[in-house]
Parts: C-alpha cells; structure tokens; sequence
C-alpha cells in the first residue's frame, strides 16, 4: 500500500474528531487522484449523471491534469456537465482556468452563461470587469443579476455607472443586487 494512504488510515482511527475528518478527506483526494484515468472516461463517454459525479468528484483537487479534464467537460454538449465544470472550474481559484470561463459567456444556453458569471466573480478579479459588464446586457433576468453580483464581488469602479442605473432602473432582485454592488465598490 501506498505510504500516503497508509498513514491517512491510521488517521482514520484517531481520537480526536477533527484528525480523522480530516483523513478522510485527504484519503478521499488521494484516491480520487488514482482513479483519474476512469474518471476520464466517464467525462468522455458516460452517460449523463456518471458525467456530473466524474466531474464533481474532483472537486478540491489541484494540477494540470484536473485541470485539463474539467476544460473537456466544458465542451459536453450535455449543459448541465459543462455547467458542472464550470462550478469546478471556479473552484479551483486557478488563473489559468480565467480565459476559458471568459470563453463559456460565450455559450448559447443562459444557464451556462449565468454559472460562468458567477465563477469569474469568485476570482474579483478587476480585469474580468469589461467581460462581465458585457452581461448587462443580457435578456435573461438572471444573467444580469448574477453579473451585477459578480460586479459587486470585484469592487471594480469602472462599473459604478452601470450598477446605478441598475439601481435606480432596476426591479426585484437586479435592484438589491446592483444597491448592495455599489457600496462594494473601490473608491
């Protein structure tokens, strides 16, 4: 047996409660990593839910493998697996993973869109601003009021005009949204 996983099972019997949860979830990490080449195949050729279990099952989990297995889920045309690994994607606080959550925007369903605007605001990162502002102008409600709270997450004040008008033109959750946006806001 692998030394690793040796020494987290020993963990697992540990009194203290903290020491064995967290055992548990290196032993579930170290694991998942060895079953990476079925969790490829699944992602490629599974159907739908083994699709969305591979996907979020590497949840946590860091390198560029991963990573590359997440960005071919991105391409499924099974929207609730891209949508998987875009949530992943966004966990993962990866820079490089930035571009191609820009590029999901892109895509035709409003869901995905909405689950990608959400992802990069996780990132508050300033430079992600013009991208997600392009969202306002979305007809799905939903759309714009993930990107405002994106917007707000940044704190980017390139966006202070458009969250006002969303403010004072706004209804319903895009009117909270943009009000709660606005006071996140760089000075």
């Amino acid at each position: 047996m692998d030394k690793k996983k040796e020494i987290l099972i020993k963990f697992l019997k540990d009194p203290d409660e903290s020491i064995r949860k967290i055992a548990a979830e290196s032993l579930e990490k170290v694991e998942t990593r060895e079953r990476l080449d079925g969790i490829e195949k699944t992602i490629q050729g599974g159907n739908k839910l083994a699709k969305l279990r591979a996907v979020y099952a590497l949840i946590g989990l860091k390198g560029q493998r991963v990573i590359l297995l997440l960005l071919n889920a991105l391409k499924d045309p099974i929207e609730d697996v891209r949508a998987a690994a875009i949530r992943v994607l966004g966990k993962t606080g990866d820079a490089r993973v930035m571009a191609p959550l820009v590029d999901s925007l892109s895509d035709n369903s409003d869901i995905i869109k909405r689950t990608a605007v959400e992802a990069l605001g996780e990132f508050r990162d300033p430079r992600l601003t013009d991208s997600i502002m392009l969202m306002l102008k979305s007809q799905d409600t939903g759309v714009v009021e993930k990107a405002i709270e994106a917007l707000g997450k940044i704190g980017d004040k390139k966006a202070e005009a458009a969250l006002i008008h969303f403010a004072t033109n706004g209804s319903g959750n895009i009117k909270i949204n943009a009000i709660k946006a606005i006071g996140e806001l760089e000075l």
